[in-house]
Formats: C-alpha cells, structure tokens, sequence
C-alpha cells in the first residue's frame, strides 16, 4: 500500500503559496481501507493525530481523496494537509 500525503500552504485568498508531497509505503493491500490508512499515516506522522487516531474526511478540493487538517501557520498562511492512496507498482 502506497500513501500519498500533500501539505498545501495557501494564503487568505486561497492562492497557493507552496505545495510538498510525501510518499508512504506500507505493508500490501490490494485496495487500503480508510482505517488502515489511517493507522499507516499515524505511523509516521503522530503529529497529525487527533485525539486518539488520524481522521480522514471525504476531501472536497478536487484531485485530493481525503482531507485530514488545517492549521494556520501565521496572518496570512494556511497550510491544509490531504491523503490520496497510490496504486503499487
């Protein structure tokens, strides 16, 4: 299973300042479940966890299959964080 995680930095215009991109590889499944997403990106990730487990939300941004966070990074910057699965090779 292959994880596609995307942090996008936008201002409050909502023009994208940055966008950076991180590929995680977990053990193999033919078609990843949300939970187990979840656990792969907690894996590597424990910042991103809420509470008790990362929450991955149907992401409205077309290109993007999961919406995980926001944060505001200072006045005028935003970064929102989005998970897409890969297909393995």
């Amino acid at each position: 299973m292959k994880i596609r995680l995307i942090w996008v930095e936008k201002d409050f215009r909502g023009n994208e300042l940055n966008k950076r991109e991180e590929i995680l590889c977990g053990e193999s499944a033919k078609s990843p479940t949300r939970n187990q997403v979840a656990k792969l990106i907690a894996r590597f990730h424990p910042e991103l966890i809420s509470v008790t487990r990362v929450n991955l939300l149907k992401s409205h941004e077309s290109g993007y299959k999961w919406y995980i966070k926001s944060s505001q990074l200072d006045m005028n910057c935003w970064v929102t964080i989005y998970a897409d699965p890969m297909p393995d090779d």
